[in-house]
């Protein structure tokens, strides 16, 4: 109460000094300014609405485009509120929820110590990095060339505990919920790649754990630095700290079972084609290499002076074993499949060309040759 006559006191001196009013009337003013929300001083229903206050905006612009919203019913005695309470520096930028049954002093708070609204985007299993810098950009999150640069950081993938160049198969696919800032810094970019890679390490922290209790590792052991002195993340697991190369080849094995197939059961059998034709010293011949080592400039088909680019790294037609590094981010059940593939003797897998996205798995090349023949005939009846 001491508190509120205080501010009473304080903007009758105000207004008094401002206007040269009565003392009465000026008083009687400030508490039921105080006291009033908006809508009702206006004679209006309460209703919601969503404000975005830039940074650097100051207390007199943020207080007019609340009145021009109906958040407050005068700006002026809203603007004396602010400086009697020392805040008229400590507004935050960002986007914020406002009610106009809200009064003045739960207007002031939510612009002094609200938290900003928080904004749904979704990234789909199998995309490669630039795609989704793409989306975030699209929608407002962050600059295309500032997540490019956060996804090829050097200093980042020691921290995270990425084994590759660049953060390609750790932006793990899920649905997030992340600020809209008004001002865009790369700091936004870097936060949300730290946010997606975080994400990777604990959603697929069961792989890890088991696969350090197949390693006979224990606590403790492992490295908490790199090389260059820098601090690991201490979200990244004991086992990817300790078999860098091991994690690499299972990504990587993932990011392809994600591109071959979008059915969840057929997963593990196709990681389990990789493995055996691995085994063999077969070549991986996998299309989505391709694509991915043209880069995003790729508009299809793949021409056969493609498969035989050797200077395309990613080219699995030329190079055996598994390609460079990953070609997209797979989901959860890719890297499972991967950890897990299945024991079988298929060698092969083409298409059905019937709806479903289901594939045909053979044993033999003469098995495959058929296959390929009745994908073609299903396509042809399409």
């Amino acid at each position: 109460m001491k508190s509120l006559a205080r501010f009473f006191l304080f903007l009758l001196l105000a207004l008094l000094l401002a206007g040269g009013g009565a003392g009465f009337y000026a008083y009687h003013a400030a508490r039921n300014f105080l006291n009033t929300p908006a809508n009702v001083a206006l004679g209006e229903e309460e209703r919601f609405f969503y404000l975005e206050v830039p940074l650097g905006s100051s207390l007199d612009q943020v207080a007019e485009r609340l009145y021009a919203e109906g958040g407050i019913s005068d700006a002026r005695k809203f603007r004396l509120l602010g400086r009697w309470k020392r805040v008229a520096g400590r507004i935050k930028a960002g986007e914020f929820e406002f009610s106009t049954g809200w009064k003045p002093g739960q207007v002031l708070d939510q612009l002094v110590s609200g938290r900003s609204l928080l904004h749904r985007v979704t990234i789909p299993e199998g995309l490669p990095w630039w795609e989704v810098g793409r989306i975030l950009e699209e929608n407002g999150f962050a600059r295309f060339a500032d997540f490019e640069a956060c996804v090829k950081d050097a200093r980042l993938m020691r921290r995270y505990g990425i084994p590759f160049a660049t953060a390609e198969g750790f932006l793990f696919p899920d649905t997030y919920m992340l600020d809209r800032p008004s001002s865009i810094t790369r700091a936004h970019a870097e936060n949300i790649v730290a946010v997606m890679v975080q994400n990777f390490w604990t959603s697929t922290s069961a792989i890890w754990q088991e696969a350090a209790h197949k390693a006979g590792l224990r606590q403790g052991e492992g490295v908490e630095v790199t090389a260059s002195g820098q601090v690991i993340a201490s979200f990244v697991p004991l086992y990817a700290r300790k078999f860098p190369a091991e994690v690499k080849n299972l990504v990587i094995l993932a990011s392809l079972t994600e591109k071959e197939s979008a059915v969840p059961e057929e997963r593990p059998r196709v990681s389990g084609v990789y493995v055996n034709r691995l085994r063999a010293g077969m070549l991986l011949q996998c299309d989505p290499t391709i694509i991915y080592g043209l880069g995003p400039g790729f508009k299809g088909p793949i021409l056969r002076s493609q498969l035989r680019d050797a200077s395309n790294l990613y080219n699995t037609y030329k190079f055996a074993g598994l390609p460079p590094g990953p070609i997209c981010s797979p989901g959860l059940q890719a890297l499972d499949a991967a950890f897990r593939p299945e024991d079988h003797r298929y060698l092969y897998f083409v298409a059905t060309g019937k709806p479903g996205g289901r594939h045909v798995f053979s044993r033999t090349l003469a098995e495959h040759d058929r296959a390929v023949q009745d994908y073609r005939k299903a396509t042809e009846r399409r």
